[in-house]
């Protein structure tokens, strides 16, 4: 095992799972094998009577809990690398895990896992897990990339720590440690930050491509009305372009801006329906979301994202994003987003 005082190690490859110094530093770290405190070295969890038991004790419970890891899905474990199931800083955060699924299950039924034998440590610990067996099982290729290919190092392991205690949590909510907490707090804060941003700059682009289409389909001339050809011909609801007056007016005459700035989105879907608009707006705005059936002018999703834009605008504590919404804003970007674009270059 060792050689001039160094953990010797197997070369690397694809499929190999863990080099021996990291499942070292590993069940080091993970207090698994026993920790010192005040200068005592205090037994933990996979600890026997001695050596000899330790050794075998550690086998049965690792071997146990890596085993439902593996079998939950055998070509991912075998892909090696490429799954990022079967990797070094994977390994080393499932021994990180283990440790706080133990504190979690000792705090909830009283277990003494020291005390506990083999058999009964992995029964415990392998339900707690089963969250991360069952994602590891049905997971999409994607899905399993965007939670696990992660840097290497210590960075890489806290993150891959993150996302199993994540997993876990989905399922019991009180399930992590405080460091967790704090961190799923600020990684939910950047989400809907993110969230706020995206939702302001889409509804940007979508009243720059509706004005500009506008402009450039009835013309930028006044007509006798007093008003631009663009807006007295583009815009046929004569409420709308009133509701945007009273809007324009009622701002102080310092920040007041064009009359379209003050345009709502669902505005902007009566806009695009319009019968002398609509061709020119349906190859960009005619998405049929999961929803809606096949007729119609497949515009809904304007309602729908006027709603959330609703919540960016005016969030507080009573009025925040539900999953189906933060999904939703995730369909606008890779449906949605990729058409105003190119709808912008050709106005």
């Amino acid at each position: 095992m060792r050689n001039g005082g160094h953990v010797t190690d197997v070369p690397p490859s694809d499929r190999q799972n863990l080099t021996i110094s990291e499942v070292v530093n590993g069940l080091t770290r993970s207090g698994l094998l026993g920790k010192v405190v005040h200068k005592t070295i205090a037994p933990g969890a996979l600890t026997g009577a001695s050596d000899t038991e330790t050794i075998a004790r550690a086998r049965r419970i690792l071997n146990g809990y890596f085993d439902q890891l593996r079998t939950a899905n055998p070509a991912r474990w075998e892909a090696g690398g490429q799954a990022y199931i079967c990797v070094n800083p994977g390994i080393r955060a499932h021994l990180m895990l283990l440790p706080e699924i133990m504190s979690y299950v000792a705090h909830r039924k009283m277990v003494d896992f020291i005390s506990l034998d083999e058999a009964k440590v992995v029964e415990e610990i392998t339900a707690i897990a089963r969250p991360i067996f069952d994602f590891v099982t049905t997971g999409s290729d994607e899905d399993v990339k965007e939670r696990f290919s992660r840097r290497f190092g210590e960075g890489g392991v806290k993150d891959y720590l993150f996302e199993l205690t994540r997993l876990i949590a989905g399922t019991y909510p009180d399930f992590g440690s405080e460091e967790f907490k704090r961190r799923l707090e600020q990684a939910s804060s950047d989400l809907i930050t993110e969230a706020n941003k995206d939702i302001m700059q889409i509804s940007e682009v979508m009243t720059d491509v509706v004005i500009r289409t506008l402009k450039a389909v009835h013309g930028t001339h006044v007509l006798d009305s007093g008003d631009a050809a663009y807006w007295e011909l583009g815009i046929a609801k004569a409420t709308i372009k009133d509701k945007a007056h009273k809007r324009q007016q009622d701002d102080p005459l310092e920040r007041r801006k064009r009359k379209e700035a003050y345009l709502d989105l669902i505005d902007l879907k009566e806009i695009v329906e319009q019968p002398n608009n609509w061709p020119h707006f349906q190859s960009t705005f005619s998405l049929a979301s999961a929803d809606e059936g096949k007729g119609g002018k497949h515009t809904k999703w304007m309602a729908r994202f006027n709603d959330i834009r609703k919540i960016a605008a005016h969030k507080n504590s009573l009025r925040t994003y539900t999953d189906d919404d933060l999904q939703f804003l995730d369909w606008v970007r890779a449906e949605a987003l990729p058409r105003l674009q190119a709808a912008l270059t050709m106005v």
